[in-house]
């Protein structure tokens, strides 16, 4: 379809209007609607004669603009956000009192709120009412105080409406047994106590479409003994993005045996397994087929196993989709996780090699490198945040020469190396490290040229650095990094 001569003004009102819903930002919908109307009286008529341009409404743009807003959206479902802002003009009360009556028009209500003692009287009308077409649920709460473990009933006590497909929770003590949760696409729970395991389990049994499962320090999500042993698994076939953080070992551990979501991408696992074995706390076979998916490799990321370390006791581990955050009680638990991870991919691991991260951390450099087999490191990297003692320790064992000869040098198949230089002794130590590893008298003292690349990062970028470290390594594509 062509445009006519006089140029927008010339198409139908209909689609001129679908054009400005397209423009319109949600975030900031007065705004947008402000603009347009300033263009011309034509355009005026459009924005103010269209109730499809008037259906999100926002308490940041104060009382008389909402009751604006209500009055030309003419009945049509409706989008309300309570942003959490000093300059909002309304407070929450006056716009529960402007929106409670068209409650049934409510298609997604967000509300961002401080704590509150009376969740009850807050949340009116949402407490009292059912609201039988709401697709989308935000309940967050910032700056809370103590989070309060009384739990509130919504709709009057009623079940969820079975529109109601995106629920987000942040330290909102929400009654789930009255609700009958099911259907749901997106479920985001964070510090949530009112939430149990079987309750939780119910839920995404009946949810079989979910697509996205967010749970973060929710404190009620623990193991269930002997129960889970008479759990069938819970079909997610839709599910795409997991993500499972600072809940009990022992509940994390259950929902993931108890789920199976062949065609994830993401999963991301944030434990703290200190003073535990991981294997046996929570990382056992039972989870490992998270590790399996219909997704061909070739969309997810790349095959590399990353390993890095930072803090104190830090680690994260990442591969194809998987992401794990763990503190840990040292190097020796890094190669338990490895080990795990060989187990769950079978054959498979042979082919996955491993890129391993020094951070700011106090890893031993050698016990961190010891990956269980068939693992081998071919990526090395050493992060701008590493500690100058770590360098120097990473440098010696990479220059130490094998005792006896007949045994590997540290990290010989390494590939690819990439390092921060920060300053010109950080130069220099590569150099001499480059000059002691490669660069041998003889044969037998010099580690093999498997390296093929070397990234180079930071300031200052002394100038014909890179042609000395290709003096030293011959070939190798040395570089610095954009």
């Amino acid at each position: 379809m062509s445009i006519p001569g006089d140029g927008l003004n010339g198409l139908p009102s209909e689609l001129i209007c679908n054009i400005f819903r397209l423009v319109i930002n949600p975030s900031n919908p007065r705004k947008e609607r402000c603009r347009l109307m300033l263009v011309c009286r034509r355009w005026r008529e459009y924005v103010e004669g269209s109730a499809l341009l008037w259906t999100t409404i926002s308490a940041y743009d104060g009382l008389s603009y909402m009751r604006r807003a209500l009055e030309n959206c003419r009945g049509a479902m409706i989008d309300i956000t309570f942003p959490l802002s000093r300059s909002s003009a309304a407070n929450l009360e006056a716009l529960a009192f402007e929106g409670g009556p068209h409650i049934p028009r409510w298609r997604s209500l967000i509300l961002a709120l401080r704590w509150s003692r009376s969740w009850e009287s807050t949340l009116a009308p949402l407490t009292r009412t059912q609201a039988p077409n709401l697709e989308i649920l935000k309940l967050l709460v910032r700056h809370a105080g103590e989070i309060s473990a009384n739990p509130i009933t919504l709709f009057g006590g009623a079940p969820a409406p079975s529109t109601l497909k995106n629920i987000t929770l942040d330290q909102i003590p929400v009654a789930f047994e009255p609700l009958g949760l099911s259907g749901l696409v997106s479920l985001n729970l964070k510090k949530v106590p009112t939430i149990s395991t079987p309750q939780l389990l119910e839920i995404l049994r009946d949810s079989p479409g979910l697509e996205r499962l967010y749970l973060i320090s929710n404190p009620s999500l623990v193991a269930i003994g002997s129960q889970a042993s008479t759990i069938q698994p819970i079909e997610l076939p839709k599910l795409v993005s997991l993500s499972l953080k600072r809940i009990d070992n022992g509940g994390t551990g259950c929902i993931l045996s108890n789920i199976r979501i062949p065609n994830r991408r993401r999963v991301s696992i944030r434990a703290n397994v200190r003073g535990v074995n991981p294997r046996s706390a929570l990382f056992t076979s039972a989870i490992t087929h998270i590790f399996h998916t219909t997704i061909p490799t070739a969309d997810l990321s790349p095959s590399a196993i990353t390993v890095e370390g930072y803090d104190v006791d830090g680690c994260s581990i990442k591969f194809r989709g998987i992401e794990l955050a763990l503190v840990v009680d040292g190097e020796d638990r890094v190669q338990d996780m490895l080990g795990w991870l060989v187990d769950g991919l079978g054959p498979e691991a042979a082919e996955c090699p491993v890129h391993l991260i020094h951070g700011w951390s106090r890893w031993d450099p050698v016990r961190f490198a010891a990956v269980p087999p068939p693992l081998v490191i071919k990526h090395l990297t050493i992060s701008d945040s590493a500690s100058d003692l770590l360098r120097k320790a990473l440098y010696a064992a990479m220059t130490r020469a094998p005792d006896p000869p007949s045994s590997d040098w540290f990290l010989p198949q390494m590939e690819s190396f990439s390092v921060g230089l920060g300053t010109m002794e950080s130069q220099k130590q590569l150099i001499s490290m480059l000059k002691n590893r490669y660069e041998g008298g003889e044969t037998e003292s010099r580690c093999p040229m498997n390296l093929r690349s070397v990234k180079l990062r930071g300031e200052p970028r002394t100038e014909g650095l890179v042609e000395e470290i290709k003096g030293i390594l011959g070939e190798v594509h040395v570089f610095w990094a954009n």
